[in-house]
């Protein structure tokens, strides 16, 4: 089975060179496809440069829109399998086989990392992380009867032929931002007859809190909300 993951990228010119050394050494995927999000200090520069393949985005329109044309790209390139790695930092290469063997081995359909199961870490997760995620996997177990421990996790990789059960407007701008990813899954755990499983993984924060994610706090955090109530009663 064909697997590539997508790296979607903007303005991280400080981590995407060490992102950039660890993919080439580690991966474990068919292929890397790269996708800039309209950055402008110098990481546009490393992903042409770079030798994977890339699409290029003129501007940030949101990092669901970057997995909407990453998504479109797999499915073109008759890829099977469909993962998402941070260009961040946060994330290990060398974990890939983690998430990508469990459907190469057919035990599961869509793997999703935890830094919270046994084996899992997550060295200066902030405070305000560790206890909005809890209360996340709380809101999603407590709607779908499942038994997640990090829902918000995007160290994952799925099946493409998943989408196909799945009929909606990839193009509805609300998924341009973190909702897109979230809906897939929302969508996929709702139906019992795909297989679901969480595999552990580290997610490494910086010491100082500065950078360490797009994510904006409450802003982001109903972006990554909404799309499980909508999944769940779509």
């Amino acid at each position: 089975m064909k697997s590539v993951f997508f790296v979607p990228v903007f303005n991280q010119i400080k981590e995407f060179p060490i992102v950039l050394d660890d993919l080439k050494k580690h991966s474990t995927c068919s292929e890397i496809l790269l996708v800039n999000n309209g950055s402008t200090d110098g990481s546009e520069n490393l992903i042409h440069k770079s030798n994977f393949p890339h699409i290029d985005i003129e501007k940030n329109r949101g990092i669901g829109y970057s997995y909407i044309l990453a998504l479109e790209w797999a499915i073109e390139k008759k890829f099977d399998i469909f993962g998402s790695f941070a260009a961040n930092g946060k994330m290990l290469a060398s974990e890939m086989n983690r998430v990508l063997n469990p459907i190469l081995e057919n035990k599961a359909d869509y793997v999703t990392g935890s830094r919270f199961m046994k084996g899992g870490n997550y060295p200066n997760l902030p405070l305000f992380r560790r206890i909005t995620i809890p209360a996340v996997n709380i809101f999603v177990n407590l709607l779908f009867g499942s038994n997640l421990t990090d829902a918000t996790c995007g160290y994952r990789a799925f099946k493409l032929d998943l989408l196909k059960n799945i009929s909606f407007n990839w193009y509805d701008e609300w998924l341009y931002t973190y909702s897109f990813e979230y809906y897939i899954y929302a969508r996929i755990l709702k139906n019992k007859n795909n297989r679901c499983l969480e595999v552990p993984i580290t997610m490494n924060y910086p010491k100082t809190p500065h950078g360490y994610s797009k994510i904006r706090p409450f802003i982001d955090w109903w972006a990554m909300l909404r799309p499980w109530i909508i999944g769940k009663f779509t």
